[in-house]
């Protein structure tokens, strides 16, 4: 991505954003965390096409190498900071649905697939400035990236969507824009539980060093995982990891 780039997305974004566009950082969320502490406006936008400390929750590595990274600077507001993550989901589902013509499926809580290969991991993070919270929303795609230049750990997990990538992060940043500006609980929870896993589906919840086999059984109104263990328990998930046994 280069200048052109950058003036394509913000010709084709709906709304004012201060937008940089870099060959390469360490973390684009770590960098607009800085800008936050420094004075930068709500709706700053930083994308890179590489970054060297890309991460994951709770602090995994993210393989950063080549596709389309992406932090958005939002304000924190009290009905919608909790759904973020979510509607940030949809909003990637839907551009990668009309730029690649791919049909994405969220594994809960962060993670978009595409044909059973993860193609998008999202993450969310607070910053505070003076006494007022924001949050920072890391968007990392793959995109047309070859399946050989995926580490051999991640090369039967990891996917990529084929599009331009511009207007991806354009399409992107439009939808996630309309979301967060017209906020609705109701709206996103419709939209969220469409894309997410259905019920049924086997899966591996993971606390700490330990794993548990468990079908998912729904979603809370607050978008927590409801699963039921093989011994008939149930439990909602608010945060935490989960695997998914077969192909989304």
């Amino acid at each position: 991505m280069n200048e052109a780039s950058e003036s394509r997305i913000k010709e084709a974004v709906r709304k004012p954003i201060a937008l940089t566009v870099t060959a390469e950082t360490a973390s684009t969320n770590d960098d607009l965390k800085a800008a936050a502490r420094a004075g930068a406006a709500d709706y700053t936008v930083l994308i890179a096409k590489r970054q060297t400390s890309g991460r994951g929750r709770e602090g995994r590595s993210f393989y950063s190498e080549g596709g389309l990274y992406l932090s958005v600077l939002l304000p924190w507001h009290r009905e919608s900071a909790p759904f973020v993550t979510h509607l940030t989901a949809v909003a990637v589902a839907r551009a990668i649905e009309r730029e690649a013509g791919a049909t994405p499926t969220v594994k809960w809580v962060n993670d978009l697939f595409v044909m059973g290969k993860k193609v998008c991991g999202i993450l969310t993070e607070s910053v505070l400035v003076g006494e007022t919270r924001r949050l920072v929303v890391g968007i990392g795609v793959n995109v047309n990236t070859p399946t050989e230049t995926f580490p051999k750990e991640i090369k039967n997990i990891a996917g990529s969507v084929t599009c331009d990538t511009s207007a991806l992060a354009a399409a992107i940043l439009n939808e996630l824009f309309s979301l967060f500006d017209d906020f609705s609980v109701e709206r996103v929870r419709e939209s969220y539980r469409a894309l997410c896993f259905p019920i049924g589906t086997e899966l591996t919840v993971l606390k700490g060093d330990r794993a548990y086999d468990a079908t998912a059984q729904g979603l809370s109104d607050d978008l927590g995982l409801i699963v039921e263990y093989p011994n008939g328990s149930r439990e909602t998930l608010i945060s935490g990891e989960v695997r998914v046994k077969a192909n989304l």
